[in-house]
């Protein structure tokens, strides 16, 4: 039977490399801070790939309010299972909760065969192949780590967008086939990239860091080219943990 849509207070509704400058006091070109920032991008860049690791990705996109969330489920699932068979593994179902679950047969095939796990459960899972359904940032993190070096199937809610990290994981779209592109332009990637330089590691936690944010971010934003969830579904495919990319979207939010 269908599910309602889970509920969530949202209505469903590059880096650019610093200019070298030369230091008076030493008249040599400080073009070591741009080599820094340049490896730590490639670093950067590896350590998501060692974080994810996914063997693949697949995902149905919230694109189309009448339909049925079962219908959605199916899909995943029916994908999951299929990666399942391949890698030796059984499934495991991640949900915001253990009641969004209910009530979908697939899913609730999935919890009772592989497991159901969510952000709030003490019990430890293997790593497998894992479907996560209408995640939150917190629940797509956790199953971003227990997917790894196995695939993810996402079924997707527009309260937590997901299109930039599909484009980055070159995830499936399992209405079509297709494999996902970024809608968001080149420079808009450039100044997400020089934002998480500067504070992706804290998370924007630091007065200095929200203000860097701001002012390479809010300009895309109120110009209509980037948007809040598309930032925090970014980031998080740049090794951003949950909590930074729900802070940055919600930085952003302030200027609508």
């Amino acid at each position: 039977m269908p599910c309602p849509r889970p509920p969530s207070g949202a209505s469903r509704s590059p880096y650019q490399w610093p200019c070298a400058k030369r230091t008076r006091a030493t008249g040599h070109d400080d073009n070591r801070r741009v080599t820094d920032f340049r490896q730590s991008i490639l670093k950067r860049h590896e350590k998501r790939s060692q974080m994810t690791d996914l063997r693949s990705a697949a995902w149905v996109p919230d694109d189309d309010p009448s339909r049925p969330w079962d219908e959605a489920a199916g899909l995943a699932a029916e994908w999951i299972w299929s990666r399942s068979e391949e890698e030796g593994v059984k499934p495991l179902l991640v949900t915001n909760s253990l009641k969004n679950a209910s009530g979908i047969a697939c899913l609730e095939e999935i919890a009772r065969d592989g497991g159901q796990s969510t952000p709030q459960s003490r019990g430890k899972f293997e790593r497998g192949p894992v479907l996560a359904y209408a995640p939150d940032e917190r629940t797509f993190e956790l199953a971003l780590n227990l997917a790894r070096n196995y695939s993810l199937a996402v079924v997707e809610t527009v309260n937590f967008p997901l299109a930039e990290w599909a484009a980055s994981s070159e995830a499936i779209n399992l209405l079509d086939g297709s494999t996902s592109a970024s809608s968001v332009p080149d420079e808009v990637k450039a100044d997400l990239d020089h934002a998480v330089f500067f504070g992706g590691n804290n998370g924007w936690t630091g007065p200095h860091e929200k203000e860097h944010a701001r002012n390479h971010l809010l300009h895309h934003v109120q110009a209509g080219r980037l948007t809040p969830e598309q930032a925090a579904s970014y980031v998080m495919a740049n090794s951003v943990s949950s909590r930074g990319a729900k802070r940055l979207r919600v930085l952003l939010e302030k200027v609508r």
